[in-house]
C-alpha cells in the first residue's frame, strides 16, 4: 500500500496550496466576486475508504468533472460533488438568485467551467516543482456513484489509455483532497460548499510520483 511520510505530505499540501491560490484567482476573475478556496483535508486512501469518504452521511448521488491527463504521470483528475451541493455552488458563484430550471440548465457548464480551473491548477503548480510534463484531454461533465467515479480502469479506458499499468484492479490508492468554497460577498462567506478534488494514478504514475517527491526533499 503506498503511504505518504509526514514530510511528503508537507511537500504535497504545499504544492496543492499553491494551486489553490492560483485556482481562487481564477475563478475570481471569472464570476466578478471573491472566491476563497480551502484545504483541510488531504488524504492517500485505499479505494473502498474513499468511495466511504465521498458520500459521508449523504446518499450516493455525486457530480464531477474529470479530466484525464497523461504524459510523466497518468491517470484521472475529478472534482466531484455531492448532487445537492452542486447547484448550490452555482448559485454561489454566480452571486444571483435564480429560479431552478435556470440553475439547472448551467449547472453543467458552470461546474465544467469551474473544473477545468481548478484541476488545472493543482495539476500545474506541483508537476511544475517536480518539472514533470502532462498533456490534458478536454474535461468531461459526469453523474453517478463514488463508486463509478473512482473506477480508474473506466477513466482509462474513455481515454483509451493502455491499461497494462494499472494491474492492481480498485487496489490502487486514491489521493483525496476536500476542498471549501466561499465568496466575498459578506452574505454568503458563512455559507461554506465542501467538495473533493481526486487524483487516480496508475501504479507506474504512483512510482514516479514517489521517485519525485523523494528527489524535491533530498534536496532541501
Amino acid at each position: 500500500m503506498f503511504t505518504l511520510s509526514e514530510l511528503e505530505e508537507d511537500a504535497l499540501k504545499e504544492f496543492f496550496n499553491m494551486g489553490l491560490g492560483k485556482a481562487a484567482n481564477s475563478l475570481s476573475e471569472m464570476v466578478h466576486n471573491e472566491v476563497l478556496l480551502s484545504l483541510p483535508l488531504l488524504k492517500v486512501v485505499p479505494y473502498e475508504q474513499a468511495t466511504r469518504m465521498l458520500v459521508a452521511d449523504q446518499d450516493d448521488k455525486l457530480v464531477a468533472v474529470r479530466q484525464n491527463f497523461y504524459g510523466d504521470l497518468s491517470g484521472t483528475a475529478l472534482l466531484i460533488f455531492p448532487g445537492a451541493n452542486s447547484l448550490e455552488l452555482v448559485r454561489t458563484l454566480l452571486s444571483e438568485e435564480m429560479p431552478l430550471d435556470v440553475l439547472t440548465e448551467l449547472e453543467q457548464e458552470t461546474l465544467q467551467d469551474v473544473g477545468n480551473v481548478i484541476i488545472n491548477a493543482f495539476l500545474e503548480s506541483f508537476t511544475q516543482m517536480m518539472t514533470l510534463e502532462l498533456e490534458f484531454e478536454a474535461a468531461e461533465f459526469l453523474k453517478g456513484s463514488s463508486r463509478f467515479l473512482l473506477d480508474l480502469s473506466s477513466h482509462l479506458t474513455a481515454q483509451q489509455q493502455i491499461l497494462m499499468a494499472h494491474s492492481g484492479g480498485n487496489e490502487e490508492p486514491v489521493f483525496v483532497l476536500m476542498m471549501d468554497f466561499k465568496t466575498g460577498d459578506d452574505t454568503l462567506t458563512q455559507h461554506t460548499l465542501s467538495g473533493f478534488v481526486v487524483l487516480l494514478f496508475t501504479s507506474q504514475a504512483m512510482r514516479r510520483l514517489r521517485r519525485e517527491l523523494d528527489r524535491i526533499l533530498s534536496a532541501l
